[in-house]
């Protein structure tokens, strides 16, 4: 769910997916949920939509993974489950762009969770 920028209100979701791209010195981010300009620097990404871990509490603090592109493209899938109440409506509104299906994943109704584990290492 997208919130006003002028609110400040922190976001909590369980995963998001950003494509970070190097073609220079400076790093770009490409998110498709963001309010900033696509695509938008790393430096400006963070410091405008990141903040920090201080305004949460401890169980909410934030992890992340890398997957390298190509792993990302052959196994990353999202069927949305995660988004759905037990019976099936969902929680909030989806977005707007096609759940993620990778080549890999096409016909197994996989979720993000098993091709990137959620356990903290």
């Amino acid at each position: 769910m997208r919130l006003p920028r002028h609110l400040h209100v922190p976001s909590l979701q369980d995963y998001h997916v950003i494509f970070m791209y190097q073609p220079d010195e400076r790093c770009l981010v490409f998110d498709l949920d963001s309010d900033l300009p696509f695509p938008t620097y790393f430096h400006k990404y963070v410091t405008e939509t990141l903040r920090t871990d201080h305004i949460l509490h401890p169980e909410h603090h934030r992890w992340f993974r890398v997957l390298p592109a190509l792993v990302y493209l052959q196994k990353f899938a999202s069927d949305r489950r995660h988004m759905r109440h037990a019976d099936g409506s969902w929680l909030q509104p989806p977005p707007p762009h096609p759940a993620i299906r990778a080549q890999a994943t096409r016909n197994k109704g996989a979720n993000c969770k098993t091709i990137v584990p959620t356990a903290r290492q």
